[in-house]
């Protein structure tokens, strides 16, 4: 620093210069006259990090006259001076370390601004050298004229496997962002690719190879439908639900599925040849029907279509609760009320029961009494759970009142002693089943 009295002196002899000539030297002469420090540094960063080192950067101080340079000051202590430049290169520093930075200006007159902000930078960890294992069972599928799809095990990084690099007959072909899949397309028919997959680690740590895997894309585009599903069949068949079971398709290269079918609505798809099908209504009727599809999306024919009906629910009445609850079965109700058949009982019977309906009542005209009642209504309830098919295989039964009657068929039609209809047939209860008729039995 220059001392005072040298200051002095100059500024003497440049007054005496002054009344003489002009004096060049007049900006010298004011920062000789300089007592105000500078404005601090701003916006002090740290860039160009590394485990060693980094720079330091910031905007100018300012200052009445001119800044002419910056200390730099690491954890309290100098390390540098720059004469105007406002970077500074900080070296020997150490991997995983915490350092406090700050920066003063100084003018020509050597006042010293206030220390800027304080920036605290932490170096990275020493760097990665490891690089991750081999990704592994690369394998292919989905193999087309022209895509594939390559598939693989994921590498281990002592660090973190950030990607992996594909190569098609030794070219990269792309990165996959750190999926264990890639979908590659653009390629030619009937033709030979070989593939192969790197890891990478997030310090760019490459891998070895994985196996390569050697490819051969098909031939020309499969057009050739499967053939048709062949004995479709139903079994275990529920109230609610059905096994569907069929004679499996063939195709030039592979059938890849079947889509089942309930009418001409699709109700599911399967790889094999068995389909589990729920949620059906009981005893209603359904159309089922397969076709097969193969790798190439070419569809079957269908195979024929299977007629099932569900199993009809288990009964939760007896003859007489289903007697009573039917509103065109209202009069037989009645007439029974007098007399004790056990119709209203589980562990009676079974019972079949010709039920007329009100009409056949109203057409019969007036009901005897007493026991000539009793007979009527005996003579149309016979033992046994017997179907309407299963009374026409029988031909004959005995009513409760010893009477013998005849079943026989015409078209659709079960008729009994040659002029009573069954209208409704096989209502089933929990103790036997009942048969609606058009009329009054009489012998």
């Amino acid at each position: 620093m220059k001392n005072v009295v040298g200051r002095i002196s100059s500024f003497a002899v440049c007054l005496i210069v002054l009344f003489q000539v002009s004096c060049d030297d007049k900006d010298k002469l004011e920062a000789f006259l300089d007592h105000e420090k500078p404005i601090a540094a701003t916006d002090l960063q740290a860039i160009d990090l590394s485990t060693e080192g980094l720079t330091l950067q910031w905007n100018p101080a300012t200052d009445n006259v001119g800044v002419t340079g910056y200390e730099v000051f690491q954890d309290g202590v100098l390390i540098g001076t720059n004469e105007g430049d406002t970077k500074y290169s900080v070296t020997e520093l150490s991997p995983s370390t915490s350092y406090d930075f700050y920066v003063v200006a100084f003018d020509a007159m050597e006042n010293v601004s206030d220390p800027s902000e304080t920036l605290t930078v932490t170096t990275p960890e020493q760097a990665d050298t490891e690089k991750p294992t081999e990704p592994s069972n690369l394998t292919s599928s989905n193999l087309t004229q022209t895509s594939v799809t390559l598939n693989w095990e994921a590498a281990t990084d002592n660090v973190e496997v950030t990607d992996y690099e594909v190569f098609q007959g030794g070219t990269s072909i792309g990165k996959t962002n750190g999926e264990t899949t890639l979908d590659i397309s653009g390629l030619t028919a009937s033709t030979d690719y070989e593939y192969y997959v790197v890891a990478i680690d997030a310090a760019g740590n490459t891998s070895d190879a994985s196996n390569t895997e050697n490819i051969t894309t098909t031939t020309d585009a499969d057009t050739e439908a499967p053939t048709a599903p062949t004995n479709l069949s139903a079994s275990e068949v529920t109230t609610n639900s059905l096994v569907l079971t069929w004679t499996e398709s063939t195709d030039n290269e592979a059938v890849s599925s079947y889509e089942i079918f309930n009418g001409n609505n699709s109700i599911g798809t399967a790889t094999g040849t068995t389909f589990n099908v729920t949620n059906l209504d009981a005893e209603t009727a359904y159309q089922f029907k397969v076709n097969a599809r193969d790798e190439s999306g070419n569809v079957s024919e269908f195979s024929q279509v299977l007629d099932v009906s569900t199993d009809a629910a288990a009964p939760t009445q007896t003859i007489a609760e289903i007697i009573a609850a039917r509103d065109d079965l209202s009069t037989l109700n009645s007439a029974l009320s007098g007399f004790d058949f056990n119709l209203d009982d589980e562990e009676a019977g079974p019972f079949t029961v010709f039920a007329p309906n009100n009409t056949a009542f109203a057409n019969y005209g007036t009901l005897p009494t007493g026991l000539a009642l009793n007979v009527l209504i005996a003579g149309h309830v016979v033992a046994g759970n017997n179907s309407s098919t299963g009374l026409v295989d029988i031909g004959t039964v005995t009513t409760g009142a010893s009477t013998t009657l005849s079943i026989t068929q015409s078209g659709s039609d079960v008729i009994i002693n040659g002029n009573v209809k069954i209208i409704l047939k096989d209502i089933q209860a929990t103790n036997g089943v009942i048969h609606i008729i058009d009329a009054i039995i009489t012998n």
